[in-house]
């Protein structure tokens, strides 16, 4: 199995035990060697910390009775979802489009520098679920058909800027109570460190 095969296929097991679909520890450790090996200090922020991040996260989107604001939280959680679940950069997510998603086999075409693509499969149903539904009130940020096809359009119609997402993430991060210094790039770290605490728990 390729290193890239190999990847991919341990990021699926981690779907499948946080949902519980894959109870047995001892196949997920076996495709990830480097996380049983490598006991340098964990990086990205803990098992804990995610989940009271989204807990807020979505906290915040069931209670909103205001549908505009509903409709930018939605925005907000599929950012952040991919950036913890597919790790990707920011600069990346900024590029996305969206035909870049195939509502049909739920893959995200992803543009990374100098124009290089890669495909990744939005393994998560509920993020699959959110972005189609983001989608679909995509109309709602567009002004004048100008960025049509940017997903991620700011309230006023623009594309997000590196910066507004960095707010976003530090919204999030006050609403949950975490204190430590993080940013979206330790949120994109953090799949690892969860899946390792999610399977020593569960293999314990």
């Amino acid at each position: 199995m390729t290193g890239q095969l190999r990847h991919i296929a341990w990021i699926y097991s981690i779907y499948l035990t946080v949902e519980g679909q894959l109870p047995d520890c001892h196949a997920i450790l076996c495709l990830a060697p480097a996380a049983q090996e490598n006991q340098k200090a964990e990086t990205g922020l803990s098992r804990a910390e995610i989940d009271t991040f989204f807990a807020a996260l979505n906290s915040e989107y069931e209670n909103l009775d205001n549908e505009f604001r509903k409709r930018v939280c939605l925005r907000d959680c599929v950012m952040m979802e991919l950036l913890f679940y597919h790790g990707i950069e920011i600069s990346e997510l900024l590029r996305l489009e969206i035909s870049d998603y195939s509502l049909k086999t739920g893959i995200l075409t992803i543009r990374g520098k100098r124009g290089k693509e890669r495909s990744e499969y939005l393994f998560s149903r509920e993020l699959r679920c959110k972005i189609e539904c983001w989608i679909g009130e995509h109309g709602y940020f567009e002004r004048e058909n100008e960025y049509h096809n940017v997903l991620f359009l700011s309230k006023i119609g623009k594309p997000l800027s590196m910066k507004m997402v960095i707010l976003v993430f530090e919204k999030y991060k006050v609403m949950a109570g975490i204190k430590k210094e993080s940013t979206p790039k330790d949120l994109k770290c953090s799949m690892k460190r969860y899946a390792r605490e999610i399977m020593m728990e569960r293999c314990s």
